[in-house]
């Protein structure tokens, strides 16, 4: 079964799913056996590796906990809801992600919040229903912010709302961490985005989503931290940034600059906090390519270049609100074109495979 909405497929049956990870491996190794070097050759193979087994451990564990609880009728329902928003992140990481490295990050985020709800529910007394309700309530936000980043994120009517807005943003010259600090200033948060509690960072995401008119995204009201919270950061981060860069023509321009690099191998990358979007140089003879932090994220995310350590470097710039640069000294970096599992996702949904 596939819920549709315009050109996004959101996949909810587990063979379906299954069958994703598995052509994303398919084509994501054949890819990395181009590597010149055999024990950088043989990690990022892993790292494939490692992509598609966590996602069909996640949904088996996932079809277990259902299982577990389908004939429980003060626990069925958020039982439900929970394996919901497993699959929307399922989706999110395998179709909105092409870096593999950065979607093992994502889908360990997942798995360890999974955990927690399914230990959760399995200590909750059904007999306290204010807890019940609480944890239900919780638990259907997740889902319906799960769906909204997924849904819109990489949609091209919702993208296209947002249009205007990124227009304005490259127009006027506005930086990343100027429009971050410009929502947290109205949301009356106070001190360096990189110090704000998760759900805090969370709610200043959302509000520049809000305002570009990407997505409409439900009022949280979640804990002020958590393991959940820090799943919808990186997703919420993640529809931002491509909002920031929607209007600079970035994918194109990143694969202009990396394809003299696309010979060399493994190669430097040196990341400019203050450069404009679109700054993107490689350096054939020095085997250095420069690139501005949103360039960076946009490159890491459509799979342009990759790092086994994407998915730490990211948390970084989502973390610190485009405003710091991770270190990336001493990282050698490769760059391919990875799959879309977007596309591979919709064939899938329209029995392709």
């Amino acid at each position: 079964m596939a819920l549709r909405d315009d050109d996004v497929v959101m996949l909810l049956d587990n063979a379906q799913l299954s069958k994703l990870a598995a052509l994303l491996l398919h084509q994501e190794e054949r890819l990395m056996e181009k590597i010149k070097s055999e024990p950088e050759r043989v990690k990022y193979l892993k790292e494939c590796n490692g992509a598609h087994d966590k996602v069909v451990s996640l949904l088996q564990d996932a079809e277990n906990f259902n299982k577990k609880f389908e004939g429980d009728e003060k626990k069925a329902d958020i039982a439900k809801e929970t394996v919901d928003y497993i699959k929307y992140g399922i989706n999110m990481s395998m179709q909105m992600i092409r870096n593999c490295s950065l979607r093992v990050t994502c889908i360990d985020k997942i798995k360890t919040h999974f955990d927690s709800l399914v230990t959760e529910l399995a200590e909750l007394d059904p007999e306290n229903i204010s807890k019940k309700r609480l944890l239900a309530k919780e638990v259907t936000k997740y889902k319906q912010c799960m769906w909204e980043y997924t849904d819109k994120c990489k949609s091209g009517s919702a993208r296209a709302f947002s249009k205007a807005y990124s227009t304005m943003i490259k127009q006027e010259g506005i930086k990343f961490p100027d429009l971050v600090e410009k929502h947290k200033n109205q949301l009356g948060y106070e001190g360096e985005f990189e110090f704000l509690e998760d759900a805090q960072k969370l709610e200043v995401y959302n509000s520049i989503i809000e305002e570009s008119g990407r997505a409409s995204i439900p009022k949280s009201e979640l804990a002020s931290g958590g393991l959940g919270i820090a799943v919808l950061v990186v997703t919420a981060g993640l529809m931002v940034w491509d909002i920031f860069t929607a209007e600079h023509k970035i994918e194109a321009v990143l694969s202009n600059s990396l394809s003299v690099l696309s010979e060399i191998g493994a190669f430097a990358v040196q990341l400019v906090v203050e450069g404009a979007v679109t700054e993107a140089v490689a350096e054939l003879e020095l085997g250095v390519f420069i690139v501005s932090l949103a360039g960076f994220v946009a490159a890491t995310v459509v799979g342009l270049l990759f790092v086994a350590v994407s998915g730490f470097l990211i948390d970084i710039i989502f973390g610190g609100g485009g405003k710091t640069a991770p270190s990336v000294e001493g990282l050698k970096f490769h760059t391919t074109k990875m799959p879309d599992g977007m596309a591979l996702a919709f064939q899938i949904a329209h029995d392709g495979f």
